[in-house]
């Protein structure tokens, strides 16, 4: 008997395969990811603002010796100079005490309170703003060319000396700048806060603007103690007031010429000009986001921003 012949019902096959594919899809989908809480979603670590860049720029000194440099006494000694490290100088909470605690250094504090990196007027009037005497520019052509009649001339044209200054001034003038290695540079943003402008392209060194006066001081320093490295640091985040009194974006608040970030980023490249350091203690530390959490008002940093910047400082340093 003749067996007979399997034949393919193709009709069938093919109703099975889209059975099997509906199936596999049906299964795909219902199966793709699945719902997480939101503690977990808080738990996933995400880097803060990924598309800020940071301008943070460390070297070391270039200088080379020229058979003037002191030799080596095995110790760190770290001068700071600014407006930001002038608050609570006697705290172990003081980012430059902080600093010392962390590295073992022998850190002065010099700081002024109320002072600018840049200079108010052209050249130096003691009966218009004796303050000017202890900006940057001007400060460090006292220490630099020992010209201390300077800040006399400013004592004798202030209603009263804080006892502060004095010291930071005395401290300058005894101090062995053969044993300095690192001056920390560090201005809040009072400069931007004033209305003094940023820059001059048609002068870099004009002591009115603050890259200006940086530039102008900076170049004093390295005249006299070319030894010595510097290390810039940024402004942190400082927010613009508005005429009602609430704090709002410096970004969209100008007081001079330019808003507040614009100061940062001039600074940087100012620096690199200089061949020093810069530390960006703006988007690289205390940026708009998280300023809140950092300050105290609009200007002064808490506990938290004075551990951050005493952090910032180290990083330098290694």
């Amino acid at each position: 008997m003749e067996k007979k012949k399997f034949r393919l019902n193709m009709p069938l096959v093919i109703f099975f395969v889209i059975i099997v594919l509906l199936i596999v899809l049906v299964r795909k989908f219902t199966s793709y990811g699945r719902y997480i809480t939101q503690a977990e979603i808080d738990a996933i670590p995400v880097p803060e603002n990924a598309e800020m860049q940071n301008y943070d720029n460390i070297i070391a000194l270039r200088t080379e010796d020229d058979g003037t440099f002191p030799e080596d006494d095995g110790l760190t000694t770290v001068l700071f100079l600014g407006n930001l490290f002038a608050e609570d100088k006697d705290s172990p909470n003081n980012p430059c005490n902080l600093f010392a605690k962390a590295t073992g250094a022998t850190v002065y504090n010099c700081a002024i309170e109320g002072s600018y990196m840049s200079s108010l007027n052209p050249y130096f009037q003691e009966t218009a703003y004796p303050m000017d005497a202890f900006c940057f520019y001007w400060l460090t052509n006292i220490f630099t060319g020992n010209n201390y009649q300077i800040a006399d001339l400013a004592y004798e044209n202030m209603e009263e000396i804080p006892e502060e200054l004095q010291k930071s001034i005395d401290t300058l003038k005894n101090l062995n700048f053969r044993t300095v290695d690192v001056i920390y540079i560090m201005y809040d943003g009072s400069d931007y806060l004033d209305g003094r402008n940023v820059t001059n392209a048609e002068n870099p060194m004009d002591i009115q603007t603050f890259t200006g006066a940086m530039a102008a001081g900076i170049s004093f320093i390295q005249e006299h103690y070319p030894w010595i490295r510097i290390v810039v640091m940024s402004p942190t985040y400082a927010f613009g007031v508005a005429e009602d009194g609430s704090y709002i974006s410096s970004d969209s608040k100008i007081y001079g010429d330019r808003k507040l970030s614009a100061y940062v980023i001039e600074q940087s490249y100012t620096a690199g000009t200089m061949d020093v350091s810069f530390v960006d203690c703006f988007y690289g530390g205390i940026h708009e986001d998280i300023a809140s959490d950092y300050l105290t008002d609009n200007l002064h940093l808490n506990q938290a921003g004075r551990q951050l910047v005493a952090d910032r400082m180290q990083d330098a340093l290694k």
